[in-house]
This record gives C-alpha cells, sequence and structure tokens, in this order.
C-alpha cells in the first residue's frame, strides 16, 4: 500500500516476531498466466525479545538477522517489499459515493480523521477501490482505508536501511497473505466465504474474503508466545523448554496428560478469540454469509490437532495452508524442509513476492 515506486523485481521479506523468513520469486508467462518459480529463499530466527507485540527492540539485533537471511541464502537482490501489522495499523471498510479523483482524495482526508483513533498527522494513509460485487449500486464505492502510524513505518523501515538493502514498499500482512491466497488457491477464493487465520509469535491475523473481495481485518493479540509463557508458568519449565514441548520435542518430567491440559486450555482461549471475529463478521452482514472455509498459517499451525480443533469448534473445513501450492521450485537447488514442514510459514512473504509482480 505505502509503495515508493514498484518496478523492480523485489525480494517479500516478513520481519515477524519470532523470526525473519524472505522469499524471491520468478516470474514467466505460460498460456496467457503468470506462473513463478523460487529464486531463493530463506528463514532465520530472531533472538528472544528483539521484537515485542510488533515493535523492534533490538534494532541491531534485527539488521544483523537479515543480513544472515541474505548472505546465508545467497539473495543478491537488495530491492526488498516489507509488512507491518497490529495496533498501528487500522483497516477499515468504508462506503462513499462514487464521485471524481480529486473530490474522492479529499474525501479519503476527511474520512481517515474521523475512522483513525491517531492524529492525522502521525500516520500514513492510503486506500484502494473495491471491485464492487454483481448488480452492486454503481452510485456507491467500496473502500478500503489503510493508516499506519509513521513511527511504526520508520521502526520497520530503519532496519533495512541498515541492513544496506532498498526499502521499494510496505504492504500490510493480511494483504500479504491475501494475495498468497488468491494465487495459490483460485478455485476457492473466488467462490467461497472464507477466512485466513496467520498464527504468528505475538499477533494473529484474521482477514475474512467473501469470494475475493476482503470483508474484514482483525489483528489479535494472541500468538506462539501466549502458549509458550503460559506452558513454561503452567508447567513450571522455561521458556526455552515451553517451546520444545509446543513444537511437540520430548522434555524430562512434563507428562503428556498435564501438557495436553494445558494445551487445552490454551487453545480454548484462542477459538474463543476467532469466534468473536466470526460472530462479529456474520451479525454485520445484511445477507446470510456464513464462512465456508478456514486456512491456517504461521508457526502455531504447526501445533499438532490444530486444524481438528478448529473443525470441531466451528464445524468448517479447515486447512493448513500452502503458499507454494501452486509455485515451481527446484528440489535439487533447495533443502524440501521449506516447502513442506515449513511451508506455512513463507505465507507473508510469498504473499508479497508475488504482490509486487502484479502491479
Amino acid at each position: 500500500m505505502f509503495g515508493l515506486g514498484r518496478d523492480k523485481e523485489l525480494v517479500g521479506v516478513d520481519i515477524g516476531s519470532y523470526s525473519v523468513k524472505a522469499v524471491e520469486l520468478k516470474a514467466k508467462k505460460k498460456e496467457g498466466e503468470t506462473q513463478y518459480d523460487v529464486k531463493k529463499i530463506g528463514y532465520e530466527l530472531l533472538p528472544h525479545d528483539a521484537i515485542v507485540e510488533g515493535t523492534i527492540i533490538d534494532s541491531a539485533a534485527v539488521v544483523e538477522t537479515i543480513k544472515m537471511v541474505f548472505d546465508e541464502n545467497k539473495i543478491s537482490n537488495k530491492n526488498v517489499i516489507i509488512s507491518i501489522s497490529g495496533n498501528s495499523v487500522i483497516i477499515k471498510k468504508i462506503a462513499l459515493p462514487a464521485m471524481e479523483t480529486e473530490e474522492l482524495a479529499e474525501s479519503i482526508i476527511w474520512e481517515a480523521k474521523h475512522n483513525i483513533p491517531y492524529p492525522y498527522e502521525e500516520t500514513n494513509v492510503d486506500y484502494a477501490i473495491l471491485k464492487p460485487p454483481p448488480h452492486a449500486d454503481e452510485k456507491n464505492l467500496d473502500i478500503l482505508l489503510v493508516a499506519a502510524k509513521k513511527d511504526k513505518i520508520a521502526n520497520y523501515s530503519n532496519v533495512i536501511s541498515q541492513a544496506r538493502k532498498n526499502l521499494d514498499a510496505i504492504e500490510v500482512d493480511v494483504f500479504a497473505l491475501q494475495n498468497a491466497l488468491e494465487y495459490n488457491y483460485p478455485e476457492i477464493i473466488n467462490e467461497k466465504t472464507m477466512a485466513m487465520i496467520n498464527l504468528g509469535a505475538n499477533i494473529t491475523n484474521v482477514i475474512i474474503i467473501d469470494r475475493g473481495n476482503p470483508q474484514l481485518f482483525r489483528d489479535l493479540s494472541i500468538g506462539g508466545s501466549f502458549f509458550t509463557e503460559n506452558l513454561s508458568k503452567d508447567l513450571n519449565i522455561s521458556f526455552d523448554d515451553a517451546e520444545k514441548v509446543l513444537k511437540g520435542l520430548p522434555v524430562k518430567d512434563i507428562q503428556p496428560e498435564q501438557l495436553q491440559t494445558v494445551l487445552d486450555m490454551n487453545m480454548q482461549n484462542l477459538l474463543e478469540e476467532i469466534e468473536k471475529t466470526f460472530s462479529f463478521y456474520e451479525a454485520g452482514e445484511k445477507k446470510d454469509k456464513k464462512i465456508e472455509h478456514i486456512f491456517l498459517s504461521g508457526g502455531l499451525s504447526k501445533l499438532k490437532d490444530l486444524s481438528s480443533s478448529f473443525e470441531q469448534k466451528f464445524n468448517i473445513k479447515t486447512e493448513i495452508f500452502n503458499p507454494f501450492r501452486r509455485i515451481s521450485y527446484d528440489d535439487k537447488k533447495f533443502d524440501n524442509i521449506y516447502f513442506e514442514e515449513m511451508a506455512a510459514l513463507f505465507g507473508v512473504a510469498t504473499g508479497l513476492a508475488t504482490r509486487k509482480m502484479d502491479r
């Protein structure tokens, strides 16, 4: 959304609270359709608490991790696109009468000042006009209003600059996820009402899309770290051991029944937060729009039985999102772990890499 220029080939860089992911794609035309090959891919863990609740605390550590991702995976392209999310990013869907471009720009500023809970001068604002649904009233426009606090943008753009990379554009996590979804699951996104839930370390991104049109966005302050901290406290183990048991690794003196009880409590908290978001969406629709399909991505999506827990709670088909479902890669050049066990971690980075080629 906050573009600085979109004519270069870019590396999609997802700076999460737990790790940095990078994806570079190569586009090719085949039978009139754009197809992608993975050109480069990388993943590096961040030191604990380098980023807390979406704010970069230890910029030096983040800079070094970004450099490491590029150096270790021989990514020579320095032109990058990143994304942000959290409380400092506001996304609102608004309706305005159809009008001339100049009038629309003025109306957007007015709407931003009245819909954003921060001083207008402290934010960067952008917008997108949504594609109207069939038989829609042409007298009105559905618009996505996006605002991000300038200090949040500076927080993330500074580490890119310090890592000696060229920042081409800043996107929002949920839009990157939608890009990856549109490319990889066209048969679902255009036919159903669906939810994408990206379960990160500190933030869970939720986007609800009705037949290709984004309808609702939420960033929830719950994620893998919430689970880890509760496991550490309730089982009286270290944070590192809590991370191990969350990944399904054995830890001395922890009984499976004891672990499952704590996991179930945390799972219930997560499902209740998701249920509130679903209920808010369904209550706000004039028509009877029910969510028909759920995709899960992010680190916590790898938690055992998570998909089945969602299906039991909501009675909706749930699957783990694969951002490489329709993207080719050379299995002799890359470790398959990226595209199998770790695939769900690359939703945002892949969406960023596809987005820049489409504009």
